[in-house]
């Protein structure tokens, strides 16, 4: 990531034209998802704890039913202008243990261009960097968009199997 006050940004999401996953379950132990979902991101995206985020934490717990709502963001980082990003939202509830889940998957690809200072804004700089970006990075950014759909797809089916142990029990 690059840490600048201004730069250029460049959005790919890691699924054209699909914005977002969504992944539905119900039936039995819904609430085991969030512990799923965290074991998940840290094996699956193999990221330190300081770029897993955990935006929305809700849960409400009744005598017979559970509400929750949590939401994850995770970084990771890739080289010094590249980087994914996968917005993770659990939603559910759990009445007498019986309930639904819907597991939303936001993933895209981020490159982070600095413009701060006069040279970063210059014109001839613009040239160069575009020249380099075109016959170097592009390639580069198409082997990281493999590497994100190889990840959610990953993430994907860890979740898909954990549904089906719970199918079973």
């Amino acid at each position: 990531m690059v840490w600048a006050r201004t730069k250029l940004l460049i959005w790919d999401y890691i699924f054209e034209p699909v914005k977002d996953i969504t992944i539905n379950y119900s039936g039995e132990n819904t609430t085991l998802f969030y512990k799923k979902i965290k074991e998940l991101i840290r094996t699956v995206f193999n990221v330190p704890e300081a770029y897993l985020q955990e935006k929305s934490y809700d849960w409400e717990k009744g005598k017979e039913t559970e509400r929750f709502n949590v939401g994850w963001e995770v970084n990771k980082v890739l080289d010094t202008y590249s980087y994914i990003v996968v917005e993770i939202d659990l939603k559910g509830f759990s009445t007498n243990g019986e309930g639904k889940v819907s597991i939303k998957l936001k993933p895209r690809l981020i490159t982070e261009y600095p413009q701060d200072t006069i040279w970063e804004q210059n014109i001839i700089y613009e040239m160069f960097r575009r020249m380099w970006h075109k016959m170097f990075y592009h390639h580069k950014r198409m082997e990281y968009l493999d590497m994100g759909k190889e990840l959610i797809v990953n993430f994907e089916t860890g979740i898909k199997n954990f549904i089906e142990t719970l199918r079973k029990e």
